[in-house]
Parts: C-alpha cells; structure tokens; sequence
C-alpha cells in the first residue's frame, strides 16, 4: 500500500486528476486540487486504493528566466496542475532576477485574469531566493541606488498586488497597481540607473532624520539630500518639514540656518496647517533666532498660541514663560502658574505609566520656578524644591531613552535650581511623618483602588503595605512617583511601605485579609483613619502617626573627571555648561563656543570638575570650549 506524504503530488486513478496531499488519516487521504481554480483551491478526500503516488512537478533553471517574462506559465511549468515543488532542477547556469525581465512580465500579466496574477506571483515569491531576488526588502538604501534596490521595490509592488488579489480587488484597481510598478521599473530603465522611481525617492528621503543622517557615510548624505530637495521642489509638506528640522539642528549636508528653518516651517504650516510648525516657529521668534538673538515677541505669541490651542504642551509652557515674565504681554503669574500647572498635570499621568519621553521634566521644572520666585504662588522653598527632584528623576529618565533636542539645555537648568535652593533649603533627614494620612496622595492615584496589607510589629507598630491596583483594561497599575525633598529623594515606586506609631490599632471588615480602598476620610481628633471602596467602609486605623522612611540611595562617583565652564551669552543671559580641556580657563575669561547660530564670544561665569557618573547625561551631549582669547 502507498504511502502518501503531506505536501507530495497523487494521482487519482480513475480520472487522472493530479493534486497535493493535505491531510491524511489512516486509509483516507484529502487531496487540494489548484487545476480548476487557483485562488480557491478544490479540496476532495479519496480512500488511498483510489490513488497512486505521482512526481511532483519542478521548475528548472533553464525555465526560471521565461517564466518571470512571462514567455511560458505555470499550467506548462507544472503539467497543467497549478502546483510545483519547492525544489528547483538544475539544468543550465543559475538565473538571477533583473529588473528588465520584471517588466517584461508585468507588461504581460497586467492584461491577465487576478487568478493568473496570482499565480504568476505566487512562483516568484516561492523561488525569490534562487532568484536572488531580495534579501531584505525594507533595508536602508545606502551609498547608491542599486538594481538590487529597484529589486526590492517591485518586491513590494508585487506583494501589494498579491494582497488585492487574495481581496478580490476590482480588475482596475490591480491596473491602478500594475500601473504604479510598471512606472518605477520604466523611470530605472529608461535613464539607465540617473533617474529613481518617486517611491524610491521617498523612501530614501523617509530613512533619515535630523538625528541620524550625520551617522551615515558621505555618499550616503549626498543621495539623501537630492532625494529630499528632489521632494521640497514638488512643493511636499513632509519633506518640507524634513528639511525644515535639518536645517533648524545643523547637519552636515544642512548646516544650521535659522532663516531657512523658518521659512521651512511657514511653507509646511501654511500647506498643512500642522500645529507642530506653529510650535516650532514660536521657538525660533520667542528666542530671536534670526533677530541677531532678539526676541521677536508678538510672533512667539501668535504661535505659541496656536500651539497651545491643539494641547502642544512645549507651546502651553512657552506661552506661560511669556506670562511669568511679562515678555510681549502683560505680565501675570497666575495665568503662568495655571497653564504650567495644566501641563504638570497631564505630563504625570503619562510618567507613572513609564513613559519618559514626555514633557513632565519641563512642567515639573517651571512649577518650582513658580514656588521659588513667587509666580502666582507664595515663596516656599520646600515645595520648589520638591518640584525640582521630579524634574531632576524625569529630565534623567528621559535623556536615557532618547535624545530630544535642547534636553541638554534642560538638564543643566535643573541642576542649578537644584543647587540654588539646597543653599537655602536646608532641612534633613530620610523620613516624612503623617499625622493625618498624607501618604494616600501617592497611592490613590484617580479611578482605581488601592491594596492595603496591615502587618503587626511590635509595641502596637503596624506595618502597612499600599500599592495600586491594575484596572481591568490595564496591563499594570501605574507606579506611585514619590518624593521626599529633605531627603533629596525621589523615585517611581510600584508600592509603599508605611509605619504607624506605637500602640496603634486597626480593624477589618467582614473578615478580609486586607484592605482594598479608593479614598479616606480621617477623624483629627480620634486619629481615626478610615478607608472606603465605594461608599463602603472596609477597614480602619487609629494612631497619632504614620511614617514613610525614604531609602538611601547610594550615589558612587565613577567615571573620568571632566573640567567644566559655565558661559553666559550675552544676547538672552542664559548659562551653559562646557567641556573645557584647557584647565587655566578662569572666572572672568572670554572663550568661544559653538552657540544656536554660530560661534560665539562668551565670558567664563564658573568652573567646576565633576565625574562622568555625576553628568546624567552622555558626555557626547556637551559641547567643548573652542579656545580661550
């Protein structure tokens, strides 16, 4: 009795039909029959007496080149059965795939049936590999356009038309496709490789960014910026836009130009009407960027300000800066304050949820400006200094997991907050006492509950274990950013643990374990604690006070020591940090920078050492001194 393997060829005995073995159960075997129709293949099961083995068909080497120009089709390859085995039968040198021969075939099936596309199709993704057809088709194009590039475009184009084959796309619509193929493959052809295929030019231009493009190779930057000016000359947004953020970063191939960046961004903002472009030009006026550094307020204003208007949250704090300062407006901190704290509350929610690229480390940065100088809040240096560790743990958090523009410039503003305000904050120690429960502000965080386990030291000490519950549409609870400013701390934490004072008391309700909670209420003259879940109460606590012990954090100094100087330009009074290699740079010296806009005279306000495990950022990220005048 035979033996029919999956995926071999049977013949059925009584008709001659040939199909591939797809199932096979004891004495009865399902045959897929593609002779009668490719797409939806026949499926008919046989008791296996009823069939006898049969070769599966092949292709040979001899065949690959024909059938790709379409001079010969499956039915002929495979004996009319729709259907060949993976393997290919040497019988002449090796053909490999050229973008001539695509087009040959493209211009004979364009006029075919979709079942015949398909098939077409389906062979030469079989036998792309003895092809050599592609290797990686979405592989950075880099140095030159190659054939093997235009290969990899009539890859996709091919696979494009194969997925609205198996859709049933109307037959002009796979015209529609066929056609954008045959157009890309005719650009190659005819100029001899001069010329690219739009969709290639797009993608070239799509590979790169500001960030990235000065990584690659001379070659490589050169066909990066013919491909994207070939775009800005056809009036595209996103390129554009593309070109606008190059020249507006300084590269290589676009050296930094202000003047250009700018009307980079009017163009794509006025073809698009993207707010990102609104936010972008309220920086380049509000810092005068092609104003010799003088601001130009009443356009940062106008921008910002549609910036503001679709939630850009940079353009939100920028126009409160210009609030808090009375730059071009009126000057009035309790606006500034507001839209500050608006940005704040909207950035922490997107930090407990571990998302580090957000602007929380900004917003956290201006609330403590507001605490410190008094802007539409009284002075109080614990709370701005409470505001500036959240900026310090987020500016850090996030410059480890991208490279955002000006985030130098951020961190460095933190860093001297931080210093200014430890001269006069000077409280210590690691642990924050509660007599009421202040320490549910971490762990209640909005529209979940909270779990609670009580544990009985001892002398009536109780040890309570709090962390957020996940809600059910939720992979994880958000983390708990808590922050003890006389302890210099401040850290995400997934749960809490608090102490109580001695002999205190608590109790469960109908006999659970522990306590799950979403909000309190607190008794001031019994110290009576009570937890609800909804408007239940579960559990309660009584004791004179709670108490959260901050860790110690060990902060070991590694690394090589750098020389710093910190430079004041002149044009906006801001300081910068700089490497500087030559160490008789005193206080008082002019030196000269790389500034925004070119070089730069600057005078010397500071010098320091610090080690590389104290920066908290990549010493990449510093600019060094010039030389000293």
């Amino acid at each position: 009795m035979a033996r029919f393997e999956l995926g071999a060829c049977a013949e059925v005995i009584a008709t001659g039909r040939v199909g591939v073995v797809e199932e096979r159960n004891r004495t009865k075997v399902t045959l897929c029959f593609f002779d009668k129709e490719y797409i939806e293949p026949e499926y008919i099961t046989f008791k296996d007496h009823e069939l006898k083995p049969t070769g599966t068909p092949t292709i040979t080497t001899s065949q690959l080149g024909p059938f790709v120009r379409g001079e010969i089709t499956l039915e002929a390859v495979s004996n009319g059965i729709n259907y060949l085995s993976d393997y290919v039968k040497t019988d002449s040198k090796a053909y490999k795939i050229s973008v001539a021969d695509i087009l040959v075939g493209v211009n004979v099936y364009e006029k075919m049936s979709p079942k015949d596309v398909l098939k077409w199709i389906d062979t030469i993704m079989q036998f792309e590999e003895e092809l050599s057809f592609t290797d990686d088709p979405w592989k950075d194009i880099v140095d030159e356009v190659k054939e093997k590039d235009i290969l990899n475009l009539a890859y996709n184009g091919l696979e494009e038309i194969r997925w609205d084959t198996f859709e049933d796309e109307p037959v002009e619509l796979l015209n529609e496709d066929f056609k954008r193929l045959k157009d890309c493959l005719e650009t190659w052809i005819k100029s001899e490789g001069k010329e690219y295929p739009e969709s290639l030019v797009r993608r070239i231009a799509n590979q790169f960014d500001s960030d990235s493009i000065d990584k690659q190779s001379e070659k490589t930057q050169q066909l990066f910026k013919k491909c994207l000016d070939s775009l800005c000359d056809k009036k595209d947004p996103k390129a554009i836009q593309r070109r606008g953020y190059c020249y507006y970063c300084g590269t290589k191939i676009y050296p930094n130009d202000w003047i250009k960046a700018r009307d980079a961004f009017i163009e794509y903002y006025q073809l698009t009407g993207d707010a990102s472009a609104a936010n972008t030009l309220g920086y380049i006026y509000y810092y005068g960027r092609c104003n010799g550094g003088v601001p130009e307020y009443e356009e940062a204003f106008k921008y910002f300000s549609i910036g503001h208007a679709y939630t850009y949250f940079e353009s939100t704090y920028k126009l409160a800066d210009m609030f808090a300062h009375g730059y071009g407006v009126v000057k009035d901190g309790e606006t500034a304050n507001h839209l500050y704290w608006s940005v704040y509350k909207q950035n922490i929610k997107r930090l407990i949820k571990e998302d580090y690229e957000c602007k929380f480390a900004d917003a956290a940065l201006r609330m403590g400006n507001c605490f410190r100088d008094e802007i539409g809040a009284q002075k109080d240096l614990e709370t701005a200094y409470y505001y500036y560790l959240q900026a310090d743990f987020a500016i850090r958090k996030r410059t480890a997991v991208a490279n955002h523009y000006g985030d130098t410039v951020v961190f460095n503003g933190i860093q001297k907050a931080l210093e200014d305000v430890r001269k006069e904050y000077t409280t210590k120690g690691r642990t924050e006492k509660f007599i009421y429960p202040g320490w549910t502000k971490w762990t209640l965080i909005k529209h979940r509950g909270c779990k609670l386990k009580i544990k009985e030291l001892k002398d009536g000490v109780l040890s309570l274990t709090a962390s957020p519950m996940k809600r059910f549409d939720e992979e994880k609870a958000p983390l708990m950013l808590i922050t003890i400013p006389k302890a210099d701390y401040c850290e995400l934490r997934d749960r809490i643990t608090i102490k109580t004072a001695k002999n205190s008391t608590y109790g469960i309700f109908d006999g659970a374990s522990e306590i799950i909670f979403d909000h309190v209420e607190f008794d001031y003259g019994k110290r009576i604690t009570k937890f609800y879940q909804y408007d239940k109460c579960i559990g309660e606590i009584c004791t004179e006070e709670y108490f959260f012990t901050a860790p110690t954090v060990k902060k070991k100094l590694s690394g090589e020591v750098y020389h710093f100087v910190s430079v004041c330009f002149e044009e906006s009074g801001r300081c910068y940090d700089y490497i500087c290699d030559n160490k008789s740079v005193k206080v008082g010296d002019k030196v000269i920078v790389d500034g925004y806009d070119g070089k730069k005279t600057v005078k010397v306000v500071a010098a320091f050492e610090k080690y590389e495990s104290q920066l908290g950022l990549p010493i990449e990220r510093f600019k060094k001194i010039i030389k000293k005048i």
